[in-house]
């Protein structure tokens, strides 16, 4: 237990409790609803009371009566259900306000739709601020999340392939004055105006840059369209080198800080619509946490974060004392963050055994794994850089996050906190295994023996199940998204969204794709009947539980929040439908009413 957070909530519970009856006049009462508290002391209630930024009261009609004064703003739920805000373990938030805020083409593949969608940008984004990313024609390879069938196959030999292609004559009239530079999902092709070919040199009679076929005109002008090279099919991926990027990126600033104000702001406004109220950081440059604190200080923010550095920085949160639980209770820190393997999507995941589809990989380790080092206690052991930062950052205090996809990489992350724990002693370490995606039963098993907290997505499952048994096969399969046996083997499964995901499938930051996934296993579609592996599904009542509570332990913060209990944070929503009790294949669609973030109404739908 963080002995600093439980010491403010035990506080806080107090002074409410301690309050005579008519000096508890709430700011805000909600009565006559079904709240779901996640407190199994009191797991369900009709009503609760909040004053300034903390829970009072959680109970009955009569019992929030006394509540109630002129000042106090009633709302009648109507039966309506309430649960704690979502607090979401994994959005990588820079991406995403990018993403809300600026260019997204996944599923653009025609003239007008681009045209119109690098129109809205330009007239959102401030002078001279460059257009980039967009990644156009994600789903017309891919589909949209729904089943496989609904995207084509998109075939490694063919590296440039047929798909949608615009040109600078598209979009130069509405983008003069301002640079422009796009990609398709998969980076073989850009689009540059003509702004930005002008910046890098492209124009009519100039050679080609190194590395770039820069396609032109029957006059030799340069149509914008910039190819990369591709050096063929590899471990069943295209390899790209990206030069068009390497050429560009020298020319395009930085993002300004009002750039970036006003993505975050966006990004919360999505939060808040979704009812997500707090958030683990977990890639952004170290420039958003002071725009955190601007925000927060001028009263904007409305949603809690968690920030989490690479690992290799542990050193600099060290020297500051910074510890679990560190913060105030908008801005928190005290962990890092790693990558050991890639990702499933273009097979680089570490697995113990070759791939089904291609026999010739078993999927990469991340650069933080190299070199192997001498272990300074025993030289005659190996050890990866990675072990080395890590032991050193546990001994320190600081709390481990590791990206670990294939089995062999959640292997490893467990042998590796095998000998942490016996080199550094036991504690309370809540080491988070980011993703758990595949894990062998051996591994489940120790999961649960060394109390991790499996930090996962779960609409990954609807996302990877259309494909994932050709990449591994069925029985490996087995071990993909295995919330039952996690949750089952005492590990504590944490929720979140991944947010804003990859150029071939969006992780959107709305919580209930999530639990619908979790609940079903079943695409958007509602593919498979039944649902993928269904002896892995959980509860909605424990889903709920992994998207609020058991995130909160994640971050050493279930004594503030997590749970509708008095003396915690007032941050709770209000649902359109009854979790609790519908039929689960209509979860995806079910709205967020209300966010009520400390007390304060900060999302209101029409």
């Amino acid at each position: 237990m963080n002995i600093a957070v439980s010491r403010v909530a035990v506080a806080a519970a107090l002074l409410f409790t301690a309050l005579p009856a008519a000096a508890q006049e709430a700011d805000l009462v909600l009565r006559n609803g079904i709240i779901w508290t996640v407190d199994d002391s009191n797991p369900r209630a009709e009503a609760l009371a909040s004053l300034r930024d903390r829970i009072v009261y959680v109970g009955s009609n009569a019992g929030v009566e006394r509540y109630i004064g002129p000042g106090t703003r009633v709302i009648d739920l109507g039966g309506k259900l309430v649960t704690p805000g979502f607090y979401d373990n994994h959005v990588h938030f820079e991406g995403t306000g990018r993403l809300l805020y600026g260019l997204n083409l996944l599923d653009v593949s025609d003239e007008p739709a681009f045209v119109a969608r690098i129109t809205e940008v330009d007239e959102r984004y401030a002078p001279g601020t460059w257009i980039t990313g967009g990644d156009w024609s994600a789903y017309e390879a891919w589909g949209e999340g729904e089943v496989a069938e609904a995207g084509r196959e998109v075939n490694p030999d063919d590296l440039y392939g047929d798909f949608f292609l615009p040109q600078r004559r598209m979009i130069d009239r509405i983008t003069a004055d301002r640079p422009v530079l796009v990609r398709r999902f998969d980076r073989k092709v850009y689009l540059a105006n003509g702004a930005a070919l002008e910046l890098a040199g492209i124009r009519k009679g100039t050679p080609d840059p190194e590395g770039i076929a820069v396609q032109r005109d029957a006059s030799g002008e340069p149509t914008g369209a910039l190819f990369n090279p591709v050096s063929g099919a590899v471990e069943s991926t295209v390899l790209v080198r990206d030069n068009v990027r390497t050429l560009f990126d020298p020319l395009i600033p930085e993002p300004s800080r009002e750039q970036r104000i006003q993505e975050t702001l966006r990004a919360w406004q999505q939060m808040r619509e979704v009812g997500v109220t707090s958030y683990c950081d977990i890639t952004s440059a170290p420039v958003q946490v002071d725009i955190y604190r601007e925000l927060r200080d001028k009263g904007q923010m409305t949603a809690r974060v968690r920030y989490r550095p690479p690992l290799d920085r542990w050193e600099s949160l060290a020297n500051l004392g910074i510890q679990p639980g560190f913060g105030d209770d908008w801005i928190r820190f005290g962990a890092v963050k790693a990558w050991i393997d890639g990702i499933m999507g273009n097979s680089s995941a570490r697995f113990y055994e070759p791939y089904t589809h291609n026999p010739s990989s078993r999927g990469i380790w991340r650069d933080i794994m190299f070199p192997f080092e001498r272990s300074p206690e025993n030289p005659e052991d190996m050890q990866s850089r990675l072990e080395r930062l890590a032991l050193e950052a546990d001994a320190a205090g600081i709390q481990l996050t590791v990206h670990a996809i294939g089995d062999e990489a959640n292997g490893y992350l467990m042998d590796m906190l095998e000998r942490i724990i016996a080199k550094n002693g036991e504690r309370d370490r809540r080491f988070r295994l980011v993703h758990a995606q595949v894990m062998t039963d051996r591994d489940i098993e120790r999961a649960g023996k060394m109390k991790i907290v499996a930090e996962v997505q779960p609409f990954h499952t609807s996302d990877d199940m259309r494909w994932m048994e050709e990449r591994i096969g069925r029985d490996r399969s087995r071990g993909a998204y295995a919330f039952r046996r996690l949750w089952d083997s005492g590990a504590t499964v944490s929720f979140g969204s991944d947010s804003p995901g990859t150029n071939a499938s969006r992780y959107y930051l709305n919580p209930m794709l999530g639990l619908y996934a979790a609940v079903t296993r079943k695409t958007l579609s509602g593919q498979p009947e039944g649902g993928w592996f269904p002896r892995e599904k959980l509860t909605i009542e424990e889903a709920i539980k992994a998207y609020t509570l058991n995130t909160a332990y994640a971050g050493y913060e279930e004594n503030i929040k997590g749970s509708i209990t008095a003396g915690k944070l007032a941050d709770f929503v209000i649902l359109s439908d009854n979790l609790l009790t519908m039929n689960p294949d209509g979860i995806k669609d079910v709205r967020v009413l209300m966010t009520i973030v400390g007390g304060r109404i900060v999302h209101e739908a029409d």
